[in-house]
């Protein structure tokens, strides 16, 4: 295909999208900023085409971002978007770039770089996945190699309030503000002047934001119902007896069997009961890695029994573009050497090694890929941690859990 084709096909629908883009933002923007609480200061892109990076703590942040940029770009998201009706809607009226969770991301590279190079300006928030316990997750330095041999503008955006207006793992929604900001715009010129390590570490700078300690600058509250429940999703370790899976939240309230207790504040503390030792949840989740880490060799050598194991998940598989749903009731078990799908009395079982991808999506829903293998995607019907089987999969394959 001659470059001339390809820029073609990659512009084609640039014009009625940004007329989507606008219409919506007109038309829709004000309800999604009041139902958000989001406010924002005016920020002006100078750039014609540029990679726009942000934190991501809530699904609608990428069209808090152009509500905000007031500015049309292209956003990579999770694939599964792109495909059937929704597909149509998504793919036409907005032009998404996909993005397969759990599998390899050189296809989506590629997509944003001739996007890039078309004139066609790209949105995307690096951390992969919304934050878990209201710090920017990990960023992939390969983020800032895209940024300088894009050829692009970079801007940075920073959302804070996001999370605890509603963490990833809740069930119910607070009141309270959420805000947005340009951080800033890097020209071409100075991201070539720039080392690629430089770049990286001014993305993570510019993107980091530890909810608490926001909270605790500005004072804001998040009031509502049944604060701590959902908390179970993300917290898969209990600080007192050690045991994974053991969490339990009724109302505001967090507990354990083992006696461990602690209620749920509005401004996303911790009100310490009873062998509570943190004072939130980003110092809780900090210590679920450090403990991953440091039992990795242990946990590799229980090839018995299960590490985790729960029930009650819709399972759906896709292989060579064939997509079919599995079961509706099926159980998973982590071992230290392989994972096991259970279902209609038979199992299915792949060692650690050969799984090359694995994450989670909302608070209820995980995947994993199999090396040239099937894509599994598993959704729960109970409220149990999925985030426990990520963290035992980067750590028995021996990835660091970050």
């Amino acid at each position: 295909m001659s470059g001339q084709t390809e820029y073609s096909k990659i512009r084609k629908g640039v014009r009625f999208q940004a007329g989507v883009y606008a219409f919506c933002r007109a038309v829709i923007g004000p309800w999604v900023t009041r139902a958000l609480h989001f406010s924002y200061k005016p920020s002006e892109i100078k750039s014609r085409t540029f990679l726009a990076l942000g934190n991501h703590t809530q699904n609608l942040d990428p069209a808090l971002l152009v509500i905000a940029t007031k500015r049309y770009m292209r956003f990579v998201a999770n694939a599964a978007i792109t495909k059937g009706f929704v597909g149509l809607i998504m793919n036409n009226f907005f032009g998404v770039i996909p993005r397969e969770k759990g599998a390899k991301g050189d296809k989506a590279v590629a997509l944003i770089e001739a996007n890039l190079k078309a004139g066609v300006s790209v949105g995307m928030f690096p951390e992969g996945n919304r934050t878990w316990d209201g710090e920017t997750e990990f960023i992939s330095p390969r983020t800032a190699r895209l940024a300088k041999e894009s050829g692009a503008a970079l801007v940075t955006y920073r959302f804070t309030g996001g999370y605890l207006l509603r963490p990833r793992w809740a069930k119910y929604k607070r009141n309270g503000p959420m805000r947005g900001r340009l951080v800033r715009e890097y020209s071409p010129e100075e991201l070539a002047a720039m080392t690629e390590e430089q770049v990286y570490a001014a993305i993570c700078q510019d993107l980091h934001v530890n909810a608490f300690e926001e909270q605790a600058r500005t004072g804001d509250l998040y009031p509502g119902k049944n604060l701590a429940e959902g908390l179970e999703y993300a917290a898969y370790l209990c600080p007192s007896c050690l045991r994974i899976g053991t969490i339990r939240t009724s109302g505001d309230c967090i507990s354990c069997e083992c006696g461990l207790q602690a209620r749920y504040l509005e401004t996303g503390a911790f009100a310490k009961v009873d062998k509570m030792p943190f004072d939130n949840f980003a110092q809780w989740n900090a210590f679920q890695k450090k403990w991953m880490n440091g039992n990795c060799e242990a946990l590799k050598a229980r090839t018995g029994e299960p590490i985790a194991s729960d029930g009650g998940f819709h399972v759906t598989v896709e292989e060579n573009g064939v997509r079919k749903k599995l079961s509706s009731d099926a159980s998973v078990a982590m071992f230290g050497d392989r994972i096991e799908l259970g279902f209609d009395g038979r199992k299915i079982a792949y060692p650690i090694g050969v799984i090359s991808g694995f994450g989670t999506a909302l608070s209820g829903s995980m995947y994993f890929t199999v090396a040239d293998g099937p894509h599994y995607q598993l959704v729960s019907t109970r409220r149990v941690s999925l985030l426990k089987y990520y963290a035992l999969w980067r750590c028995l394959s021996g990835r660091a859990y970050i």
